[in-house]
């Protein structure tokens, strides 16, 4: 079956036949074809985008390099990936762009790398914002760390002349103070410092307040409490220029998952209560919540197989995006949302092509097979590194098929 929400193929049965990287023809295929792909329980979807992802490139090319994420994203369906600046160092130079874009260049997998806002992701002083956006950054962001009022204003400002995407973890640092565990009943007993939602909120309240004074379009990344979404959802019923993301573990776990303290599940921000999580999922629906993203972040074990106080945050999930959708939250969002979620929207903000299946155009899509059954282990992985709590689980739902760039990669069921 196709799904694709901007076809006129969607929800229907049918073949797709692709000669030289160019989806020539959707219906009933009689003619032979060098490679013949048995669609039952398949779904063909647009390639998938992440709108956030980490590689640990340059610095820390042992937890995961341009070339490992492209095979862990290909694995998960994507074609489309942007990745995150705070490496270390930072990426914050025309040249250090460049040098991506270069090492990914034509590869099945799509990299548009952001720039760092400030210096060294550090939220005051601007970066060459300009000089980056020439060199081929698609935005800028500061990653896990936040700006001060000042700075996003003023970066704000400066890349409306050139339409830079500005991106933005809201944070108020004087409130989360160093904490890495939601504040609710679930983490009372746990010992651990607390990340209090209002620490998110508050920032988000406030980053909105200086995009209505800039008049200019600011995307929220993996917002995770029930305030953000109505923040959000407020400012965009106002006409502002605000867009959002929420991360795939923040849509599915809660801080009750935290009992066993598995630093596999510490993430920024931190895993909130039941009631956040139904927020996050009817923001989805109703549109308030633009994308869905994995917020890929992998750590070398060395680093995380520690206590959870001083573990990094991040998971690594870019592969196993679409199995975790499909097992838990197809009931809950539609395949149609998804798709627009984590193929369509992402693009449309970045000012990318959509990816569509029709034919005659540029064959950018994924094959999965919603009812295979697949563990995920040091075999199958292709990350480099292994922060995940569903290493060595059956997981239901694998792509088997993406397209891109005049390539094609095939998995082994």
């Amino acid at each position: 079956m196709i799904a694709d929400p901007g076809s006129d193929y969607n929800n229907r049965t049918t073949d797709i036949f692709i000669s030289n990287g160019i989806i020539s023809e959707i219906g009933t295929i009689t003619k032979s074809a060098d490679i013949t792909i048995d669609g039952k329980n398949c779904i063909a979807t647009p390639g998938l985008f992440d709108l956030r992802s980490r590689h640990g490139e340059p610095g820390h090319e042992q937890t995961e390099d341009v070339e490992s994420i492209i095979n862990a994203a290909a694995a998960g369906g994507f074609t489309g990936i942007t990745t995150l600046p705070d490496t270390r160092p930072a990426i914050q130079s025309r040249a250090q762009i460049e040098y991506l874009l270069r090492k990914a260049e034509n590869k099945i997998v799509s990299v548009y790398p952001l720039g760092s806002t400030t210096l060294d992701c550090e939220g005051k002083e601007l970066a060459e914002l300009y000089d980056m956006s020439q060199g081929g950054a698609i935005g800028f962001s500061n990653g896990d760390s936040p700006y001060n009022s000042g700075a996003l204003q003023r970066a704000l400002l400066y890349a409306k002349n050139f339409n830079g995407l500005i991106f933005s973890h809201a944070e108020d640092k004087n409130l989360s103070n160093g904490g890495f565990v939601n504040e609710s009943n679930n983490t009372a007993s746990l010992g651990l410092k607390h990340f209090a939602s209002h620490a998110e909120y508050t920032a988000v309240a406030r980053e909105i307040e200086i995009a209505r004074y800039t008049n200019s379009h600011l995307h929220f990344s993996h917002i995770s409490t029930t305030q953000s979404v109505d923040l959000i959802r407020k400012a965009k019923s106002e006409g502002l220029k605000i867009t959002c993301d929420v991360s795939i573990l923040h849509l599915i776990f809660t801080d009750k998952a935290l009992g066993n303290f598995d630093a596999n599940l510490k993430l920024m921000p931190p895993l909130r209560g039941e009631e956040d999580k139904k927020a996050l999922i009817n923001g989805v629906n109703d549109g308030t919540i633009d994308c869905i993203v994995s917020d890929h972040n992998p750590q070398c074990p060395e680093n995380k197989v520690v206590e959870f106080n001083y573990s990094p945050f991040g998971a690594i999930t870019i592969q196993t995006l679409f199995s975790l959708y499909n097992h838990n939250l197809s009931k809950d969002i539609s395949l149609d949302t998804f798709i627009k979620a984590t193929s369509q929207n992402p693009r449309t903000i970045l000012n990318l092509p959509v990816a569509k299946i029709k034919e005659n155009s540029l064959a950018n899509l994924a094959i999965f097979n919603t009812e295979n059954e697949w563990k995920f282990n040091s075999k199958t992985n292709k990350s480099l590194s292994s922060n995940s709590h569903l290493m060595g689980t059956k997981l239901k739902g694998q792509c088997i098929l993406v397209a891109n760039n005049y390539s094609i990669n095939i998995s082994k069921l």
